[in-house]
């Protein structure tokens, strides 16, 4: 991949992380030249992160102090690699018993979206209000079966003040005036990331997730972001090959020793 893109992806990475810590409640979140840390408040592991960011940040060291800061949090958190930084970092984290969840291939798209089929039946609505809002928190929790306490607290009414709504896109998509899909861009510095797409499960296969995908990729270009990334799943990957994503590198989380995601 070319150094420059690659360095605003990474650099994109921990600016979405930072806005997205600073919005929740008691959200708690430090980053320095090694290493990133965030902590929502929530149960769910993967929600609150530690994310070296060069060799040194991954280490026995680093990986004590991060257990320690959890622990005085009473929080449950994973350890985030990205595979190409730390080629080594998966078999260090197996040799002290972290336990790996499956990888995620980390997408990427220069430049606008290919052309798609789209579903011109449906609404789609930025969301600007609480009751828009509440309708997202509520498609998440039925899409992804976290708490409904949890999703509120991850994505408060904090996110529509002024300073969060010219960063963070959240949408939603309604057929027959009934939310049927939601998902997230989040913008900054001519770069975005997709989070949290998803749709309910008896309005699957009828091209909702790819007509909302193809509204938020034309607003965030609009927005001035000529790139845009994305973690996929399994799942999800041939939907975003078709606009045009690729696969640049992969993320991992890891459990620490004797947790388990149902924890």
């Amino acid at each position: 991949m070319n150094p420059e893109i690659r360095a605003r992806l990474d650099k994109h990475i921990i600016a979405a992380y930072t806005m997205h810590y600073h919005a929740v409640p008691r959200g708690a979140f430090e980053v320095n030249a090694h290493w990133m840390r965030g902590f929502s408040g929530v149960q769910t592991p993967t929600f609150n992160i530690f994310m070296p960011l060069t060799p040194h940040g991954l280490n026995d060291e680093t990986l004590a102090d991060t257990a320690a800061f959890f622990s005085a949090k009473n929080g449950l958190y994973a350890v985030e690699l990205v595979h190409d930084h730390f080629p080594q970092g998966p078999a260090f984290l197996n040799g002290r018993r972290y336990q790996p969840l499956p990888p995620q291939p980390a997408m990427v798209l220069v430049g606008q979206p290919k052309e798609v089929h789209l579903n011109n039946t449906i609404t789609i609505e930025r969301v600007k209000n609480v009751p828009l809002i509440a309708g997202f928190c509520a498609i998440l929790n039925a899409v992804f079966d976290f708490p409904l306490t949890d999703v509120v607290k991850l994505f408060p009414v904090a996110y529509l003040n002024k300073d969060n709504i010219n960063n963070f896109f959240h949408y939603l998509a309604f057929v027959n005036e009934e939310p049927a899909a939601a998902g997230t861009i989040i913008c900054k510095d001519g770069v975005a990331s997709v989070w949290n797409l998803c749709t309910i499960d008896k309005y699957r296969h009828m091209g909702i997730a790819k007509t909302l995908l193809h509204e938020m990729l034309n607003q965030s270009y609009k927005e001035g972001c000529d790139l845009t990334m994305l973690y996929s799943t399994a799942q999800a990957y041939h939907l975003f090959t078709r606009f045009g994503f690729e696969i640049y590198t992969q993320r991992q989380w890891f459990l620490p020793p004797g947790l388990s995601y149902e924890d």
